[in-house]
């Protein structure tokens, strides 16, 4: 145990600690990485998902529909061959039948899709309650994202000493989950998000510790140029900065720092990509060269006037429109799942998000919560605006308190398509547009079903191309080549 776990979890601080996290609202991404240090884990998934046993034999999906994430059209009846990991074969149905071996799995009445994208999830969060504190259980937020059919995920925040290394377990089979992207540890301004949030609401005696633990603060350029050289000598597949101000008054990173820590990561081959709010959050990110808009302009109406500007840039823009919608409802009701949820929650956690405790206070963050409530309908015009005006759309989901592993995504594309997407659009958010960005091509290797692919496929009842939420109505998940035995809560 770590000097930050001891000081928590010590008997002293207990009270202390439960006094102040129960009189205060912490987002759980920051309980995820201010909290590793907590006495309790976080309690364990009641899903099973674990590798069919099949003696690395073929597997053959007969007579499906296909989802062509390129065209956006169905293409039915349609037979697909995958032999270790990647699809070798696809022909009309019937016309693969011969294929010797295969362990053969019925299409009927179904459509495959390739793989779900969450380009914002995170593997180390925890997803109780606000007021509740837990260890994050990563392997198990793994294999949920899995259950649901996510087979990629991009983590733009990643605190914990073992994201990189459990980016390699993953790849190297040691663990079961999708393929990992990570960030690493948050970039941002010494005062400025989620390191503002540290200091609006944790005690003074913790926050010095905890502050370089949820991000690095970086003040000068040299101090930016040395947290980016940082994380590239790590491994990390991209830069991730802060520029947003949660609460609502907290710092923002200054432009010469901003562009120092994008010129040294493009130096170091890397990307950034930059948490933003605004529509001046957009503009600053994409004038100093950042990669990718995370979040999107979500505190704010974009002026019509600015939609075309935005669009030149031509850079993506992940929504995570749930994540906030869930903060906005978060004290207004029972926390009311989808058909998912029901599968992957427990019935006792799923109604431990309501009614809070008596002594429960929004504090620091009781503006920024009212601001959610009040802009719902603005972040989804924004997110329709932009789109049809031609901003490439990634969806992600931002894990954390009540926005669980896997299922957040499904959310996520439900709301996508009332911002006004179709229901293909949304599926190319989640597949061929994150796979594009991940890869740098117009050609990746996954969010696509073609020969040569990686064999990452989901095969759901129903159209999902018709309505959105036949993706969530799972019928088998193939991971990397691997099909999944996937047990339910119910």
């Amino acid at each position: 145990m770590n000097l930050l776990h001891r000081l928590i979890a010590a008997p002293a601080a207990r009270g202390i600690r439960t006094f102040f996290f129960r009189n205060r609202v912490v987002p759980a991404f920051l309980l995820a990485l201010m909290l590793s240090a907590c006495v309790q884990p976080e309690a364990d998934s009641p899903i099973d998902v674990t590798w069919a046993d099949l003696d690395g034999r073929p597997l053959l999906v007969q007579n499906a529909a296909v989802f062509d994430s390129i065209t956006g059209q169905v293409l039915p009846n349609q037979d697909v061959l995958v032999r270790g990991a990647s699809i070798v074969a696809i022909g009309a149905a019937g016309s693969l039948a011969e294929t010797d071996g295969a362990h053969v799995i019925a299409g009927q009445g179904a459509t495959l899709i390739p793989g779900l994208i969450d380009m914002h999830g995170h593997v180390m969060a925890s997803t109780g309650p606000s007021w509740e504190t837990a260890t994050p259980n990563p392997e198990d937020n793994l294999r949920a994202y899995a259950f649901a059919g996510v087979t990629t995920v991009f983590d733009p925040g990643d605190s914990s000493d073992e994201a990189y290394s459990r980016r390699q377990r993953v790849a190297d089979g040691e663990l079961l989950g999708p393929r990992i992207f990570t960030a690493g540890r948050i970039i941002t301004d010494p005062e400025g998000h989620p390191r503002s949030v540290v200091d609006a609401l944790a005690p003074w005696w913790i926050a010095w510790l905890l502050k370089p633990q949820v991000a690095t603060g970086v003040a000068t350029v040299e101090e930016a140029r040395d947290a980016v050289d940082e994380r590239a000598d790590a491994g990390a597949d991209a830069i991730k900065v802060a520029i947003d101000s949660i609460p609502l008054d907290a710092a923002i990173m200054p432009a010469d720092v901003l562009g120092a820590v994008v010129d040294q990561a493009r130096q170091r081959k890397l990307r950034t990509v930059a948490h933003i709010g605004t529509t001046e959050d957009a503009i600053v990110t994409a004038d100093s060269g950042a990669a990718l808009w995370v979040h999107g302009v979500y505190k704010e109406r974009v002026p019509d006037e600015m939609v075309a500007k935005l669009v030149a840039y031509g850079i993506p823009m992940v929504t995570t429109s749930e994540v906030f919608d869930r903060y906005g409802r978060a004290l207004q009701g029972p926390l009311v799942p989808s058909k998912l949820e029901q599968q992957m929650i427990s019935p006792e956690k799923l109604a431990s998000f309501f009614p809070p405790p008596e002594d429960f206070d929004l504090g620091a963050l009781q503006g920024w919560v009212e601001l959610m409530q009040q802009t719902r309908e603005v972040r989804l015009d924004n997110v329709g605006r932009l789109h049809a005006a031609g901003v490439t759309i990634l969806a992600g989901s931002d894990t954390q308190s009540g926005v669980f592993p896997g299922a957040g995504l499904h959310r996520e594309l439900v709301t996508l398509v009332a911002a006004g997407l179709s229901p293909a659009e949304a599926l190319r958010a989640a597949t061929l547009s994150p796979a594009r960005f991940l890869d740098e091509s117009a050609d990746p290797d996954a969010g696509v079903i073609a020969v040569g692919k990686r064999a990452d496929l989901v095969l759901v009842n129903g159209d999902p191309t018709r309505d959105i939420a036949a993706v969530s109505n799972i019928r088998e998940v193939i991971l990397n080549g691997r099909l999944l035995q996937r047990r339910g809560a119910n």
